[in-house]
């Protein structure tokens, strides 16, 4: 039953990452022509995300040890990825996100966008970069480890498969 439960955890943890980060996301800014607005609902549904992936990776490595320690899924290194991806998730979350909101008021309280200082623009753009690349490092570690399951429960079907004929 733990087994299910890590699965179903990781895949939702995945396709969440997937469906706002390369679907939800972009449309928001591809619909709205505000791109304050959009922003605005963007950083709302980053917000959500964020805090429902780091109680989904504290989960999962919760269920980890406890697959480890039945040994059941006896690696240690899906347990470093997941800490990997929990590091980055609250690093974009707590650092990031909120360094990109005090950018963004900045900007706001200059003028707007076309109004404030270049530096404060490549600033805003740089964390942007840097909070997508955390957010994509995040989606192919998950994808990596539901890749990784998917072939280990395989092997083991075939085993006992193997061992039932």
């Amino acid at each position: 039953m733990t087994e299910r439960i890590y699965t179903v955890l990781l895949a939702l943890l995945v396709g969440s990452q997937a469906a706002v980060g390369y679907l939800v996301a972009p449309t928001v800014f591809e619909v709205i022509a505000d791109r304050g607005v959009a922003g605005t609902i963007a950083g709302a549904i980053f917000e959500r995300t964020g805090w429902m992936s780091l109680a989904i990776l504290i989960v999962l490595l919760i269920l980890r040890w406890r697959l480890h320690q039945t040994q059941i899924l006896p690696s240690r290194f899906p347990s470093l990825m997941l800490i990997t991806m929990l590091g980055l998730t609250a690093l974009g979350h707590f650092m990031i996100r909120p360094w990109i909101g005090h950018i963004r008021f900045m900007i706001q309280q200059s003028g707007g966008f076309e109004m404030c200082e270049p530096a404060m623009r490549n600033q805003f753009g740089m964390l942007h970069g840097i909070s997508s690349i955390l957010f994509l490092l995040v989606f192919l570690l998950g994808l990596s480890l539901l890749w990784r399951l998917k072939e280990s429960l395989g092997q083991s079907k075939s085993a006992i498969t193997q061992q039932i004929n």
